[in-house]
């Protein structure tokens, strides 16, 4: 029998068994064989569809998770697995060991002819090549890859986690945990719990997090597209529903969305790229590209400079800042929208800079005055960002950060971003790599161009004032620039 007939053998098993296991599918779409198209199995509208019409429905029964997995139901003399994989386990781990079980119970297995339609073989970075990454420096991508970790965690669950759980004989090598675990990164659902009590949400617990991380069949059979999405998944009681929310064709294709992704995560965690950019493409700053530039325009110590980066604005007393303004990175968008956080930051250290430089040497401050200080500035700069204003000087800032952040970057990736042809570059990762470059690239030059069409620019003696509650004389940035290096 040849690979073209098992194909076709394991989708009309896997049609018998949604049919035999309670899903509600809609006749006016049918899976198809895709491959033509390099997307294997997908969803094809075969008449005409409205918006708001339920294309299938999924029972939360044959949701395969940590409670609804053999490992948990099915393992002799070993009742309080369940238990167990819902209060000492986490997400990750808990669905890696039922998936590894499940796996191995072959045929006996109640999703059988579903797990026989996931991959075998991933393009997600994992599986690049040093050379292959390389071409994708200086992405930052890069960083959050994961190999070390994934390794980490075979080595805490493995062979300890086998015989806490009654299974000590189940095989499991490194590569087979990659691919569990690539499965899981690429096909698993964080599934609303429609029993989660508030009042016992604990985070560090599953049983009590509100959701399981969950193998969700058929819904995870659709391709993906940021641009082409035209259905979601809608979360009930009793059944998960996949739903249009825009006139479908017929002979359409039928698109759910993995989150709001550039295309660099996509290739990270499903391995494929949109050719014409995701929706959500951004280029990213390094937190430590503002860290230097702050201690270089400024003339600040490094030692002090972390401090206050990594030590004093983290710890800050301001209630509007729910949230740590200080992340590793910050997102460029591909409309021009940098995140707020970086110009909280940004403005809030160039205020510190100036205050430094004409007023108070930093060291000269103390740590109680250096915390009070920037606490008022955290507070006064976040009400500008959020009033839609910043200061010249912030501006600057960001804009020389911005270049300084391209010129990392090789030549090629400032060439036209080319729509590729799929059928021939498809599975070429130079080509994918370049692409994800050259829309990096584009989402951070696209940022320079927010301060002339998003926010007012007021001048920093104004804020200044406004601060130290005096007048400043510090002098007016409107039309010199000469404290800034290029």
């Amino acid at each position: 029998m040849d690979i073209e007939d098992n194909f076709n053998i394991d989708t009309e098993n896997y049609i018998q068994w949604t049919q035999n296991s309670g899903f509600q599918i809609s006749p006016k779409v049918q899976i198809q064989d895709l491959r033509t198209f390099h997307q294997g199995r997908g969803l094809v509208a075969i008449e005409d569809i409205s918006t708001d019409e339920i294309l299938f429905k999924i029972p939360r029964n044959v949701l395969l998770n940590i409670e609804t997995g053999s490992l948990a139901n099915n393992v002799p003399n070993h009742t309080d697995n369940r238990e167990k994989l819902l209060t000492e386990y986490d997400h990750w781990a808990g669905l890696i060991l039922t998936l590894l079980y499940e796996f191995s119970l072959g045929e006996d297995s109640k999703w059988a002819p579903y797990l026989k339609l996931l991959p075998t073989e991933h393009k997600t970075l994992t599986y690049w090549s040093k050379d292959e990454l390389d071409n994708l420096k200086p992405s930052l991508i890069l960083d959050r890859i994961g190999i070390d970790s994934a390794q980490d965690l075979y080595n805490e669950l493995f062979p300890s986690s086998l015989i806490d759980l009654g299974i000590p004989d189940l095989e499991v090598n490194l590569e087979k945990f990659h691919q569990i675990c690539t499965i899981i990164m690429s096909y698993s659902f964080d599934v609303e719990n429609p029993d989660f009590d508030e009042d016992e949400e604990d985070e560090e617990v599953v049983k009590f997090d509100g959701y399981l991380k969950s193998m969700v069949s058929l819904a995870d059979l659709l391709n993906a597209d940021t641009n082409l999405n035209n259905a979601k998944l809608i979360y009930d009681r009793d059944f998960l529903y996949m739903k249009s929310f825009k006139p479908i064709a017929k002979n359409e294709q039928i698109y759910n969305i993995y989150g709001d992704h550039p295309n660099s995560e996509l290739l990270r965690r499903y391995g494929y790229i949109e050719w014409k950019g995701s929706k959500f493409d951004f280029g990213e700053i390094q937190l430590d590209l503002i860290k230097d530039y702050f201690l270089e325009i400024y003339n600040i110590d490094k030692e002090i400079g972390d401090f206050i980066v990594d030590e004093v604005i983290p710890q800050n007393d301001v209630e509007e800042l729910e949230e740590n303004i200080v992340l590793d990175s910050f997102d460029c968008y591909k409309d021009g929208e940098i995140i707020a956080e970086a110009l909280v930051l940004i403005q809030s250290l160039v205020i510190l800079g100036q205050i430094h430089q004409h007023y108070t040497p930093i060291k000269s401050m103390g740590l109680e005055g250096l915390t009070k200080n920037l606490n008022r500035i955290l507070k006064k700069c976040y009400q500008l960002i959020e009033s839609k204003s910043m200061t010249y000087q912030c501006k600057q800032f960001i804009q020389h950060l911005i270049h300084k952040r391209l010129d990392q970057y090789p030549s090629h990736s400032f060439r036209e971003v080319i729509s590729f042809n799929d059928d021939e570059f498809f599975d070429n990762r130079l080509k994918i790599a370049e692409t994800i470059l050259k829309t990096e690239v584009y989402s951070l030059q696209t940022s320079l161009q927010l301060f002339d069409k998003d926010y007012k620019l007021i001048s920093d003696e104004k804020l200044l004032r406004n601060i130290l509650k005096k007048r400043t004389n510090v002098e007016s940035l409107e039309t010199s620039n000469k404290k800034f290096k290029q």
